[in-house]
């Protein structure tokens, strides 16, 4: 089965149907959806209904999807993220809340786990470095995970001749081997926000008959989203972070 990796979408609806048509000419099967599909941007409720009408979709709660409907503090998120969760707040749709209130925050199955941030916390911890990685390791229930939050394509992995334990980044196009013997997180990027210096939607393709990943980027109309945040009264460091890719 080909899957469709998708993370930290953050209500940025034009990527979002960017990132769904090039996945839609790869024939997935499905989709996995690894948090924050709301929080920052403009369209919380458009990118909700589409991501529900997917097939064969999983989709995991992260912090913002939880703070957008009270099971998490705001007060921990920096201002300019506190502002959107509760602009966020005003404008969801019931059906919408009862949605992200019903979210796992993990699950695992044969092939994989899923989580927000990482294994022992699933919706809070930032996963950057293979210090955090070997802490995380008695927590995995499947050696391949999939993680978000960090908006950067990463890739933490055990060497099997060595048992070292390494991490780098995911370049464009990339294929991974992965292994179901081995520990591996692998973090497709942000859809809704890159913060790796790429400003380009920022996704994969994971096919559960090969093991294989690949990382794939794709442009999107930033201008819209732009605009449609200055409507909204977001605030200004979200709208032009956009451009940036950071």
């Amino acid at each position: 089965m080909k899957l469709g990796i998708l993370a930290d979408i953050h209500s940025n609806l034009p990527a979002l149907q960017e990132c769904l048509g090039v996945l839609q000419g790869e024939q997935v099967d499905g989709y996995l959806v690894l948090g924050d599909t709301v929080g920052y941007g403009p369209f919380p409720n458009e990118c909700l209904e589409l991501i529900k009408q997917l097939p064969v979709v999983r989709v995991i709660a992260g912090n913002h999807d939880w703070a957008a409907v009270e099971l998490e503090d705001v007060e921990s998120f920096n201002e300019e993220a506190r502002q959107a969760i509760l602009w966020t707040r005003t404008v969801l749709k019931p059906e919408h809340k009862v949605f992200l209130n019903a979210l796992e925050y993990n699950i695992h199955t044969e092939f994989y786990q899923l989580v927000h941030g990482s294994p022992r916390d699933p919706l809070d911890e930032y996963l950057l470095d293979v210090d955090t990685f070997e802490k995380n390791l008695e927590d995995l229930k499947a050696n391949i995970c999939f993680v978000g939050h960090t908006h950067l394509p990463l890739f933490f992995y055990r060497e099997k001749e060595t048992n070292k334990l390494n991490s780098r980044t995911i370049a464009e196009g990339e294929e991974l081997a992965l292994d179901r013997t081995t520990a591996q997180i692998i973090n497709p990027g942000s859809v809704g926000q890159p913060r790796d210096g790429d400003k380009r939607a920022s996704f994969g393709v994971f096919d559960t008959g090969t093991l294989k990943f690949k990382l794939m980027r794709k442009e999107y109309n930033i201008g819209i989203i732009q605009e449609e945040m200055k409507k909204a009264g977001l605030p200004e460091p979200l709208i032009s972070r956009l451009s940036e890719g950071r």
